[in-house]
């Protein structure tokens, strides 16, 4: 109770009452209020006389003045009525009343919530912000406003029920700056394409900012756009400054809202879906594409390990890697020939091989009804090969295993999301010449987090895929130039389990499905020193492949990849003929644009110098009289055997053009080699 002078009061009010006026205090002298560095607290103050309750924390009496003074970063918290003596005339007009002053040092570091009425007063606004959310929406009544310097206004909105926080006066008087709406906390969801509500009168309409000016300036255009979230939808707002007063226009995010004059308002589709919605209730359906899809993808363009090392080598070289350190024993009727060399006579090749191969794409990927997402995916594979075996028909075959880790990141919109999991596979490669056959499956598990402006999410995701490529070589100059066409097509089974965001949003999740196409063409080069460049072509169509998510029973737009184009170089050189090195660089352009990198090792598996191994075959063709040949050597005779070993020729020698024989018990010359 103050009847005197006295100075700057500082602290806080909680839980004072009285019978008549003013809770906590009750003035008749002008009154300064300091918040210096600090945040002073009015709440649960009251009055209550005759059993009725009032929520009146302050009681200015005798036309005085309550300073409300920040400083320093300080805040008020008014959660409690300000009220006072006021006169009126005999038509109800005010004539006498008392003065409320809010000022601060700041206005973007000093805020003074006003949560409750300051009734009948003359009210002035003074470098600060006045933040009246509560999660309700209210009117608030002076008997005159005054905005001295530019002030900030942060609302509450019920687009349902098109109402917001807003102020009105009796009278207005000379403002000498702006109320900047710099915020708006949305309570709900519009039911309409285009909300309009009422916000400020004639007398405050021109001094309406929408959105927080630029530095230096505060005459933003009445066009200029502002955006504002729910859980669920983004909206667009811009202040509409109409004859009658000013309005705010609010649709979704993927309209934009362009005022006619006159309450006249064009709406403009931007052409994405995505764009009506909060980028963070998106992030499930960006993660299910750019993440979990991509990193599947990934996996199928590398686990065709075998055929990619294999299949560039010219196919003598193939014939003599696949029967090295065997010998072909032939029967015949003549003593005097050599034989003949054919993969029908050898054994298997009984080398088996490791390889480890590490990848990352650096990528933006513009999702077909979704945002532009930034990309970045890595990992490492590490695979195992069986040794190459001779089946039915001609066909070879080789059994691949492989496991892996694999890591994705995503960034759009102001959400960063993260994937890490690994995956476990096998491939069965088949090889008939120049033809090559390849099939993949594998399977794997993702847990994943968002950080979105409500906080962090965290989900799993189960994949699984099958992919078959198919190729076939075209050598020229005896397999030094190789053009290898090849297709390639892969299934992708994506499960995202449901899962409720930090915003409280229960987030469904259907599996993804997505086949992709890939038909592409490499174009292989194997020089003298053994490097072997190429160059790759490779179209990429996504089908079936929309990302099927809902939102609080709310339909999320399907997102896609589209088909982009990718190509590139590589090179693989071989060392000693157990060892290879290969790396390659892929740019990618269309429904994905970036580079994505791949470099590796594989070494053999055996044992070096091992025993050379016989392989029989008997000759029908042979006559019932064999013919037998004799050296005569010292005068004894010596009967050589029915049989003559061939011993096969390394692989150095079998390659090289124009290799001459060097004994009678090698193989055939390069023209026998060309019919196997």
């Amino acid at each position: 109770y103050n009847r005197g002078t006295i100075g700057n009061i500082t602290g806080d009010f909680i839980g004072n009452s009285a019978v008549d006026n003013g809770g906590a205090i009750y003035s008749y002298s002008d009154l300064s209020l300091v918040a210096d560095n600090r945040t002073n607290t009015f709440k649960d103050n009251y009055t209550e006389s005759a059993g009725v309750k009032d929520d009146n924390a302050i009681y200015i009496d005798d036309n005085a003045t309550l300073n409300f003074k920040m400083k320093n970063n300080g805040k008020f918290y008014m959660a409690d009525n300000i009220d006072g003596t006021v006169r009126k005339d005999s038509d109800g007009n005010i004539t006498d009343t008392y003065s409320v002053n809010i000022k601060g040092d700041d206005i973007n570091n000093t805020t003074f919530y006003m949560l409750n009425d300051i009734r009948n007063a003359n009210v002035t606004f003074d470098n600060t912000t006045i933040n009246a959310v509560n999660n309700q929406t209210h009117v608030y009544n002076f008997n005159t406003l005054t905005v001295n310097s530019d002030t900030n206004f942060v609302a509450d909105v019920d687009l349902a029920n098109a109402e917001m926080d807003r102020i009105t006066a009796n009278t207005y008087g000379t403002h000498q700056g702006n109320l900047n709406v710099v915020g708006m906390n949305l309570l709900s969801d519009s039911t309409k394409d285009v909300t309009e509500i009422y916000f400020a009168q004639p007398g405050l309409k021109n001094n309406v900012v929408n959105g927080m000016p630029k530095t230096g300036e505060y005459n933003l255009p009445s066009t200029a756009q502002t955006t504002f979230y729910t859980p669920i939808y983004k909206y667009n707002a811009i202040y509409d400054n109409r004859d009658d007063g000013g309005y705010f226009m609010f649709a979704k995010g993927d309209k934009i809202l362009t005022p006619s004059g006159g309450g006249g308002i064009t709406v403009t589709p931007t052409g994405n879906p995505s764009d009506a919605y909060n980028p963070a209730i998106l992030s499930s359906s960006v993660a299910s594409q750019a993440g979990a899809n991509a990193t599947m993808n990934q996996t199928f363009n590398y686990s065709f390990q075998n055929s990619d090392n294999f299949m560039s080598i010219p196919y003598l070289e193939r014939v003599a890697i696949k029967t090295s350190n065997r010998y072909a024993l032939s029967p015949t009727g003549d003593a005097t020939d050599v034989g003949t060399f054919s993969q029908l006579f050898n054994a298997q090749n009984e080398t088996s091989s490791t390889w480890v191969k590490p990848y990352a794409s650096f990528e933006n990927i513009p999702l077909k009804n979704g945002p532009k997402v930034s990309n970045i995916t890595y990992g490492t594979l590490v695979g195992f090969d069986t040794p190459i075996k001779s089946i039915r028909h001609g066909w070879d075959r080789t059994w691949t295993g492989y496991i892996g880790y694999n890591g994705a990141s995503q960034r759009f919109s102001g959400v960063d999301s993260t994937q890490n999991g690994g995956l476990v596979g096998g491939t069965l490669t088949l090889y008939k010449g120049n033809l090559f056959n390849a099939t993949t499956v594998s399977t794997g598990a993702i847990v994943g987090d968002n950080r979105t402006m409500y906080g962090t999410d965290n989900y799993t995701m189960l994949m699984a895929g099958v992919g078959n490529k198919t190729g076939y070589n075209f050598e020229f100059k005896e397999g030094k130039i190789i053009i290898q066409p090849s297709m390639l097509l892969s299934y992708t089974f994506v499960n995202t389990f449901d899962y409720t965001n930090a915003a409280g949003v229960r987030i469904k999740n259907d599996p993804l499905h997505a086949i992709q196409i890939v038909p592409g063409v490499k174009f292989i080069v194997n020089t003298k020193n053994g490097w072997q460049p190429y160059i790759g072509v490779n179209m990429i169509w996504n089908l079936l492949d929309e990302s099927k998510v809902s939102a609080n029973d709310v339909r999320l737009p399907e997102m896609s990849i589209k088909p982009y184009v990718q190509y590139g170089v590589g090179v693989q050189k071989r060392f000693k003929d157990r060892y290879m090195a290969f790396g390659q660089a892929m740019i990618q352009n269309g429904g994905r644009n970036g580079i994505s990198l791949t470099a590796g090792f594989r070494w053999a598996i055996g044992k070096d110098g091992k025993s050379l191994e016989k392989v029989q075959r008997v000759n029908n063709k042979v006559s019932s009289v064999t013919p037998r040949a004799e050296v005569k050597v010292a005068n004894n005779s010596t009967v050589q055997p029915e049989r003559k070993i061939i011993k096969q020729l390394t692989p150095e020698q079998r390659v090289r053009l124009g290799a001459r024989l060097q004994d009678s018990t090698r193989t055939t010359s390069l023209g026998s080699l060309r019919q196997i």
